[in-house]
């Protein structure tokens, strides 16, 4: 294969991986859909918590998308919103103790599920693959910088 047809054929076996995967893990968990879940996710690492803005980013959705997705695990009892200290007219976002507690065990059953999805992979095999795909983000990466620029 050359040229356009081996970057067509690298395509489609991205997309079809990809799509095999996210059927494996959309499946809700606790009434979790898998936006609530990567949302809840980002909220774990920052102790100062997020504003809805960085978390957008983090999670590549639209403010639009975001507003429905917190506006439910709020209503859950999941995060809550605090004023923003140094910004009037933003909030950040933070885990409650609840959500804390059910996003910690979340995150441990997701990792069961990926590394029984990845068995068939040996070792060697998946850093291989790790490293190919950390390769091809950071020549993608700088692309979308200039676009958004």
């Amino acid at each position: 294969m050359k040229g356009g047809k081996e970057a067509a054929g690298l395509w489609i076996r991205l997309v079809k991986c990809y799509g095999l995967l996210l059927r494996e893990v959309s499946r809700p968990q606790r009434g979790l859909t898998l936006p609530q879940f990567d949302c809840l996710a980002q909220l774990l690492r920052p102790p100062e918590g997020l504003t809805a803005g960085a978390l957008s980013r983090t999670l590549l959705v639209t403010a639009g998308n975001l507003t429905g997705i917190v506006g439910r695990l709020q209503g859950r009892g999941l995060i809550v919103r605090r004023p923003h200290p140094l910004d009037r007219r933003a909030a950040l976002l933070f885990l409650t103790p609840h959500g804390h507690r059910l996003t910690l065990g979340e995150v441990a059953r997701h990792e069961r599920h990926l590394e029984r999805l990845f068995t068939g992979l040996p070792p060697a095999e998946r850093l291989r693959l790790r490293t190919a795909l950390d390769h091809l983000r950071e020549t993608l990466e700088p692309r979308q910088l200039r676009r958004s620029a």
